[in-house]
């Protein structure tokens, strides 16, 4: 199953979605704010993350920032915030998409799915090894 770390200072939104994605069978654990959900995402290697930009302690900009820094899981970022030039801002930060809120659940759960899929096949082509004529398929390896 999929790990999902939400990082959202709304406790209710967090329980909403992460009931959610737990009945989609998805493991989701949450941070509150932007230094905890880091910390978060440092120990529990999600494969996919949900922000949210305004956050307490640390920004999701800086968030997202530091996210960069040591993983290529996917970032959907989930603001009340609807300006383009915000959207574009953070999408070349590095996130992977962006919904505003208020939100539809069955619309975040297909961007789930397709940023999941994405990041998916991307991994299966990086598990292939070529040296010279020989070409080996690590994912085929037993």
């Amino acid at each position: 199953m999929n790990k999902i770390a939400i990082i959202e200072d709304d406790i209710d939104i967090c329980n909403m979605i992460a009931k959610f994605l737990e009945n989609n069978k998805y493991i989701v654990h949450y941070a509150l704010n932007g230094a905890e959900g880091i910390e978060l995402c440092k120990s529990l290697v999600p494969d996919l993350i949900i922000l949210d930009i305004m956050l307490p302690k640390l920004n999701g900009n800086d968030v997202l920032q530091r996210l960069r820094k040591f993983t290529n899981a996917p970032v959907i970022v989930v603001s009340a915030k609807t300006m383009v030039q915000t959207k574009i801002d953070l999408l070349k930060l590095g996130a992977d998409d962006y919904m505003t809120k208020p939100f539809d659940l069955h619309e975040l759960l297909a961007r789930i799915e397709a940023n999941l899929k994405r990041t998916s096949n991307t991994s299966c082509q990086n598990d292939t090894l070529t040296y010279r004529d020989i070409e080996i398929n690590n994912s085929l390896v037993y």
